[in-house]
This record gives C-alpha cells, sequence and structure tokens, in this order.
C-alpha cells in the first residue's frame, strides 16, 4: 500500500509541477500575463461573440466526435492490416494477431 501511495504520489506531483512549468514557458512565449488561460478563453470567447450556441456545438459535441473517430480509425487500420506491428502485438485476444477478414469488417458496417 505504501509503494503504490508513493508512486501515485510522485506521479500527480510530476504531473502537476509538469503542467505548471508548461503553463509557465507558455505564458513567457506569448507575452501573457499572469491568467494566460482565463485570456485564451476570453479570445475564443470573443470569436464566438453572440454565437455561443455554435461554440457548444462544436467544442462539445463534433470535438469529442472527431477525436473518437480518429482513433477508432486508426485502429480499424491496425486491425484490417496489421501494420504496424508493434501495435498489433499488444493486442490482448488469444489467437486475434492477425488482421481481420474483409467480410468481418463488411459485416460490422
Amino acid at each position: 500500500m505504501r509503494r503504490t501511495a508513493f508512486i501515485l504520489g510522485s506521479g500527480l506531483l510530476l504531473l502537476v509541477a509538469l503542467w505548471n512549468s508548461v503553463t509557465w514557458h507558455l505564458q513567457r512565449f506569448w507575452g501573457a500575463s499572469g491568467y494566460f488561460w482565463q485570456a485564451q478563453w476570453e479570445r475564443l470567447l470573443s470569436a464566438f461573440e453572440g454565437k455561443e450556441w455554435l461554440l457548444y456545438i462544436l467544442g462539445a459535441t463534433q470535438v469529442p466526435v472527431l477525436l473518437f473517430w480518429t482513433v477508432s480509425g486508426l485502429l480499424l487500420v491496425v486491425d484490417t492490416t496489421g501494420k504496424p506491428n508493434f501495435v498489433s502485438r499488444y493486442r490482448i485476444q488469444v489467437g486475434k494477431n492477425d488482421p481481420a477478414a474483409q467480410t468481418w469488417l463488411h459485416h460490422g458496417m
């Protein structure tokens, strides 16, 4: 239990330190004030001024859908072609490291 707490605590500490470091460097790069993320959010809101519904549609629905299908499409390519090999060797199904048959793919659609 102590080992797990130590590993998780250390990982969280490193993640927070990395996040703060990245934020600090971005602030210095763009010359932003101490409220870097607030300034970015205000710029985004001003770009969609009067059309907050469009910001909702794009940000809350379309971005996650596009991200999901991009990752799923890459995994579909791995399933159908079996390449790259470094990804397909980590599949956990027994005897399923071969590329999927095209008939299997067409039945799924």
